[in-house]
């Protein structure tokens, strides 16, 4: 009998990785501070030219970018 994907979630590890358990692909991004709100606001792009012209882009608050690297 298949898994329901309730059920399924409770197979994966609880950090799971995300390209292997996930199937995220990874995407290299730019970090752009706007000049809106005094600079608080972070402009976040992808460095794939054809990426950006399918809307893929963020406004996020500048607390909210971290990088990754620094947390392993």
């Amino acid at each position: 009998m298949p898994q329901s994907m309730s059920d399924a979630w409770r197979e994966i590890h609880p950090n799971p990785d995300p390209n292997e358990d996930l199937d995220y692909d990874l995407v290299e991004l730019d970090f752009i501070p706007t000049s809106t709100s005094g600079g608080e606001e972070v402009l976040v792009l992808p460095t794939d030219e054809d990426m950006l012209r399918e809307d893929a882009f963020m406004v996020v608050d500048r607390d909210s970018v971290i990088d990754l690297t620094d947390r392993a």
